[in-house]
């Protein structure tokens, strides 16, 4: 990705198992090129030299101008700008594996939330009560979909929300509803930030 913007520049997935296969995604100007890789059994090659299956150019659907085209995982990192204004809201767009969605970012709460998780290089947890920022996401897919509903975070679909420490902007908590669960929870258990980050915490 490109720093700063999240503006993805080439991107790659690896699944293992029975069907063993890496994806790689390049962005490029007017379209984005998906390559499938599988594995040659005559040859112990990683991943990256796997022979080619299969290659295809898929077309950007119509965009904002100036959109940031972005990763999914991506969208923890776009909170955090959301949370720095209070009543600010930020849209980016974001690919799964054939689809492209709209996700508008805004903050629609505040609450407090309990804690447990441990900092790298610290020797005590941090437990306890604290403020977060609750940030809506307003999914929307975009262009002619193909196959499947794609979009999740974390593995966690539906009405998806991020709780930002209100001081730190760590994400305490994910929310949204996975497979075979329903609405559940993610809990952050362990960070390692920038000391100019750490200097925040209490």
């Amino acid at each position: 990705m490109t720093p700063g913007s999240g503006r993805l520049l080439q991107r790659s997935r690896l699944s293992s198992g029975k069907n063993m296969r890496v994806k790689e995604y390049r962005y490029a100007a007017g379209k984005l090129v998906r390559i499938r890789r599988e594995p040659d059994s005559s040859q112990d090659w990683p991943p990256s030299r796997w022979p080619v299956s299969s290659r295809r150019d898929i077309a950007y659907p119509a965009l904002e101008e100036g959109a940031v085209l972005t990763s999914m995982p991506a969208l923890l990192l776009v909170a955090g700008s959301v949370a720095e204004a209070p009543g600010h809201a930020v849209t980016v767009y974001v690919h799964g594996d054939l689809n492209f969605y709209r996700v508008r970012l805004s903050v629609v709460g505040e609450e407090k939330v309990e804690v447990d998780y441990s900092l790298a290089g610290e020797q005590q947890r941090v437990k306890g009560e604290r403020t977060a920022l609750v940030v809506g996401l307003q999914v929307d897919p975009v262009g002619t979909p193909r196959g499947d509903p794609e979009f999740s975070l974390l593995g966690l679909g539906g009405q998806v929300s991020i709780l930002l420490d209100e001081q730190s902007g760590l994400p305490l908590q994910l929310r949204g509803r996975a497979p075979r669960i329903g609405e559940t929870e993610i809990n952050l258990v362990a960070a390692d930030i920038r000391p100019s980050s750490r200097e925040q915490l209490p």
